[in-house]
C-alpha cells in the first residue's frame, strides 16, 4: 500500500463522513454507508464493495472509529452478524446475479437480514457433506426442495438462510450441488430445535417440504455450488475460531476485539485472573501453563492477520482450517486450565455455582468449533493433503454418479 493511495483515501473517507454522519445510526445513515461503499470496503464495486485491499478498508475502518461512526468494514467485523458478510456476503458479491446482489447484499449490509442460518449438514450427510441428498428440481420459474438438514445453528430465528440441494444425481457426487439463498419464513419448513448438554438450544433440525425458491436465488452456476461452499466455509473457519476464542473470554466486550476477533491486549488476563483466584499465581507450573496458552493465542492472532491480508502463502481453505484446529485447541485447553484451577468444585454445575457453571459451559462450548464448520478431523485431513501434500484418503465412491453410490435412507 503505498502512502499516497492510503492518505487520498483517508482524506476521501473524512470528507464523506464530514457531509453525512450527524451522530444517529438509523435506518438511513445505515443505508448510506452501505451505497457509498463503506460496509463491505473490500467487496466488488458491483456490490456496494469499493474493490479495496484488507489494508486499506482498515483506513476507511479507523477513520470511522475516529469520529464514533459505525456500521463501516464490516467484512472485517467479528461479531456473528459480520460474520455472515464475510462468509455469504463475499460469496453473493462474487458469485451472486444481479438481483442478489442489488436486494441481499444491500439488506445484509445495511441490518435489514441480520439473522441467517446454513443449511448444510444433513442426518446422513456432516462430515462427508458431499453425500448430500436434500433434492431441488427445477419447475418452471422456481425450485422446489424436499429433505432434511440438522445441526443448523438459529435455525427459529433467522429469517433467511442459506442452502445445499442436489440439483443432478447423473454426476459424481460434488459435481451435482447447488447453492442457494431461501426465504426461511415460508410454507413447507418445519424448524425443531435440539437441546444440548448445556441446556440451550442453538441448533435445530430443519425439514423441507416442497419449499419454493426462486431461480435468481442460486449463488454460481446450477451443479457448481461445492466450489462457492469451499469459499464460504474458508470464510467461515477463519471467522468462525477466532470469534469462539475470543467470545469465550469473561468480560470481552465488542470493544475490545480487534479485527481478527482477538483481545486487541493479546493478553491472558482471564488465565492470570484464574490463578490468582485460586492463589496459584506464583505456582512455577500454572505459570508455565499460562505462558503457554498465552502463546497459542498470540500465533494464533499472527496467523489470521497473514490469512486475512492474503498473504499465508497457502491455499485460503488449508490456511483457515490450520486456524479453526488451532482455535480448538486454544479453546480446549483454555476450558482445561481455568477448571483445573477451580479444583473439586469444578465438578459442580447450577446458578448456586457461578464459577463452576461458567467453566463448565466454557468447557462444554468449546466442542461447537470442534464440530460446527468442519470438524477438526476434517480439518486435519485438509492440512494433511492442501498443506503438507500428503496423499488423500481412499474414496471409493470418486467418479460415480451420485444415482449409483450405496446410502443411507433417511426416514
Amino acid at each position: 500500500m503505498s502512502k499516497d493511495a492510503s492518505d487520498k483515501l483517508r482524506q476521501e473517507v473524512r470528507d464523506w463522513l464530514s457531509a453525512h454522519w450527524k451522530g444517529v445510526d438509523n435506518h438511513q445513515w445505515r443505508l448510506d454507508v452501505v451505497l457509498a461503499g463503506w460496509a463491505a470496503p473490500t467487496f466488488p464495486e458491483n456490490a456496494y464493495g469499493r474493490g479495496l485491499s484488507t489494508t486499506l478498508a482498515k483506513v476507511v475502518s479507523a477513520e470511522f472509529e475516529a469520529v464514533g461512526a459505525p456500521r463501516s468494514c464490516q467484512d472485517l467485523g467479528t461479531s456473528a452478524v459480520h460474520g455472515w458478510v464475510r462468509m455469504v456476503g463475499m460469496a453473493v458479491a462474487r458469485f451472486g446475479g444481479a438481483h442478489l446482489r442489488e436486494t441481499f447484499l444491500r439488506d445484509l449490509l445495511s441490518g435489514d437480514a441480520d439473522n441467517g442460518v446454513a443449511l448444510y449438514s444433513e442426518p446422513s450427510a456432516g462430515s462427508d457433506l458431499a453425500s448430500l441428498q436434500t433434492k431441488a428440481t427445477l419447475d418452471g420459474d422456481h425450485w422446489v426442495v424436499n429433505g432434511q438438514k440438522v445441526w443448523s445453528s438459529s435455525a427459529a430465528e433467522s429469517t433467511w438462510g442459506v442452502l445445499l440441494a442436489r440439483t443432478n444425481e447423473n454426476v459424481p457426487k460434488h459435481q451435482g450441488i447447488s447453492f442457494f439463498v431461501i426465504e426461511m419464513r415460508q410454507p413447507g419448513i418445519d424448524i425443531r430445535p435440539i437441546k444440548q448438554i448445556t441446556g440451550d438450544s442453538e441448533f435445530s433440525e430443519v425439514f423441507l417440504t416442497d419449499v419454493h425458491v426462486p431461480v435468481e436465488n442460486v449463488v454460481g452456476e446450477i451443479d457448481g455450488g461445492w466450489s462457492v461452499l469451499q469459499e464460504v466455509l474458508a470464510a467461515e473457519r477463519e471467522w468462525l475460531g477466532a470469534y469462539l476464542e475470543a467470545g469465550n473470554r469473561p468480560g470481552v466486550t465488542a470493544e475490545e476485539l480487534d479485527r481478527t476477533g482477538m483481545v486487541t491486549t493479546e493478553g491472558a488476563a482471564d488465565l492470570i485472573d484464574a490463578a490468582r483466584s485460586a492463589g496459584r499465581a506464583d505456582d512455577s507450573a500454572v505459570r508455565q501453563a499460562i505462558a503457554q496458552l498465552h502463546t497459542w493465542r498470540l500465533v494464533h492472532h499472527w496467523n489470521n492477520e497473514r490469512l486475512m491480508s492474503g498473504d499465508s502463502g497457502s491455499s485460503p481453505v488449508a490456511a483457515a482450517a490450520l486456524g479453526k484446529l488451532a482455535s480448538s485447541r486454544i479453546l480446549h485447553a483454555t476450558g482445561r486450565f481455568k477448571a483445573q484451577m477451580l479444583g473439586p468444585e469444578a465438578m459442580m454445575y447450577g446458578s448456586e455455582h457461578r464459577a463452576a457453571e461458567y467453566v463448565n459451559r466454557e468447557v462444554m462450548n468449546a466442542f461447537i468449533n470442534s464440530v460446527g464448520g468442519g470438524s477438526d478431523q476434517i480439518q486435519r485431513n485438509i492440512i494433511s493433503e492442501r498443506l503438507l501434500g500428503l496423499p488423500r484418503g481412499h474414496a471409493p465412491d470418486r467418479g460415480v454418479a451420485f444415482k449409483d453410490i450405496r446410502k443411507s435412507v433417511v426416514s
